[in-house]
């Protein structure tokens, strides 16, 4: 191990793009994380498309990533309960000697954890955003990045930004998810067996967040999906992680008829049911990044977290967010007047037009 980390330390710092053949993508964190992490992953493989592209992930977000055509490998890193030591020794474990030419430690900001996981790769060439006031683990990239206004740009861009390191000049602002066949199947038969037809005014509502002040009232889904029932003959679908199991069916049987539940088991069953519908309402966080993923427009209804950092990305969708910051706060008309503005539903009587 030591005479790896000596070889990386002193390995040339000149970039010669013609050395690059295998890439190890470093992406910790959630799923959000890993999915503002695929425009670096798509525009790296147009860049280089004859280099093994590996990604370094772990148990939370790699779901995102594994059935992505355009990744060749992915490594889950298991976190440990000790001190540097432990995590230098399962970085080593789950790296299992392989070789690399290039990493990236892909975040918006400094990683100690990142920075020493590049170093540990062995990689010849080694990028990441360097910390804001300086540390010694800054030495552990040779090709560093110097720091952006973070708060100022979405997550997704400061991602890309990393890779001008490495010569990169035509970005891929792509985040589309490929969903493997057998989610889309299940949430097709779950559609057929409901009478409802994809894209015909087709809502889903995620109902779960893993923050307070991003959770929505109950009550105003319930109203929200009354409405959209009775004046636009939407078909809502209620969603929501295991533990909101016995809350979305309570939500579903207090709308009515109109309205079903869908369980979502795992990230790609969301993604399948969320891609075949016109809108997704949810909170701030992972819900609203899979539904920018998978293609439909996303209210999404903003807590504590940064809009400019971890809105949904593309133009065609939407944040509310009220003054104290909290979910609660975003009244049922706001989100009717926001799908107003998004879609035509408002000529719904007048004939089956649709978005």
């Amino acid at each position: 191990m030591l005479f790896r980390l000596f070889r990386s330390l002193i390995r040339s710092t000149k970039f010669r793009k013609e050395d690059i053949k295998s890439i190890l993508v470093i992406r910790m964190n959630r799923i959000g994380d890993m999915i503002y992490t695929i425009p670096l992953v798509r525009t790296l493989r147009n860049e280089f498309p004859e280099a093994t592209i590996t990604v370094l992930a772990e148990n939370t977000n790699a779901e995102v990533i594994q059935c992505q055509p355009y990744i060749d490998r992915v490594l889950i890193y298991k976190r440990g309960s000790g001190i540097l030591r432990n995590t230098i020794t399962n970085i080593m474990r789950t790296l299992q000697g392989a070789d690399f030419d290039l990493a990236i430690g892909v975040k918006g900001g400094f990683s100690t954890f990142l920075a020493t996981a590049a170093l540990l790769s062995g990689a010849k060439y080694r990028t990441g955003y360097k910390s804001l006031k300086g540390c010694f683990r800054d030495r552990f990239y040779n090709l560093p990045v110097q720091p952006i206004e973070f708060s100022a740009h979405h997550q997704a861009d400061a991602c890309l930004h990393l890779l001008h390191a490495v010569g990169v000049k035509k970005e891929i602002r792509d985040i589309s998810l490929t969903i493997p066949d057998r989610f889309i199947a299940s949430a097709v038969d779950f559609l057929m067996a409901n009478g409802v037809k994809q894209k015909e005014r087709l809502v889903v509502f995620n109902i779960s967040s893993n923050r307070e002040k991003s959770t929505w009232r109950t009550g105003s889904f319930v109203e929200l999906g009354k409405y959209l029932i009775d004046r636009y003959q939407c078909r809502c679908i209620i969603t929501g992680v295991s533990s909101d199991e016995e809350k979305s069916s309570a939500i579903r049987r207090e709308i009515g008829e109109g309205s079903y539940y869908y369980k979502t088991a795992s990230v790609m069953d969301f993604a399948a049911i969320v891609s075949m519908s016109n809108l997704l309402i949810t909170g701030e966080g992972g819900s609203s990044h899979i539904g920018a993923a998978a293609g439909p427009m996303v209210i999404s209804l903003f807590g504590e977290a940064n809009p400019l950092v971890w809105r949904p990305y593309g133009e065609q969708h939407l944040v509310l967010r009220q003054p104290d910051c909290d979910a609660k706060s975003i009244t049922v008309d706001n989100v009717i007047a926001a799908i107003d503005m998004m879609t035509s539903w408002q000529d719904a009587e007048r004939g089956d037009r649709t978005t």
